[in-house]
């Protein structure tokens, strides 16, 4: 019977809107990925405010699993 562990990464907005946001995130992906790590989910966290009624992304979630 295969077993699996888990590890879920949090990215913050301050985070995505660093210009080096897409470089740390392709060299961490690479080396979870050497690491045996696979993603198996990838979601957007939505707000919203009231006064403005407009969403934005202020969290990104990635899930991933690899077999014991």
């Amino acid at each position: 019977m295969k077993k699996f562990e888990y590890k879920m990464i949090t990215v913050s907005r301050e985070h995505m809107k660093k210009d080096s946001f897409q470089t740390e995130m392709l060299d961490k992906f690479n080396e979870l990925g050497n690491e045996g790590w696979e993603i198996i989910s990838a979601e957007g966290l939505n707000g919203s405010s009231i006064l403005w009624k407009v969403a934005e992304t202020t969290e990104l979630i990635f899930i991933f699993k690899r077999e014991k």
